[in-house]
């Protein structure tokens, strides 16, 4: 897949446990290429026997902080970047890179 651009538009908190809602950043239309990515990636598991690690749910967005309040969804001026790889990650106590793949750049 090609590198794409994603750009996110609002800011939200997520529920999450009593005193610890995460604020995220979040988007609309400026995230659809990440979406058909995941769509992509999904099918190609899928293929290749990972179909139980495969889930329809999906709400893009990126953690910024945790925090003891909870704050309602705002508009922010877009924030932009340009997606150039694909990275596993193991977050399970930390995170630790396992392998990189980049996109092609045209």
């Amino acid at each position: 897949m090609s590198s794409f651009e994603v750009s996110f538009d609002r800011i939200a908190s997520f529920r999450g446990r009593p005193g610890h809602h995460p604020f995220v950043l979040l988007g609309d239309d400026g995230l659809n290429r990440l979406k058909l990515f995941r769509q992509t990636l999904g099918a190609a598991m899928a293929r290749n026997g990972l179909r139980h690690l495969v889930t329809a749910d999906f709400t893009p967005h990126v953690t910024l902080l945790y925090d003891g309040r909870k704050i309602d969804e705002h508009p922010i001026e877009p924030i932009f970047w340009t997606v150039d790889e694909f990275v596993l990650i193991h977050s399970k106590n930390g995170h630790a890179h396992l392998a990189r793949w980049p996109l092609r750049v045209e």
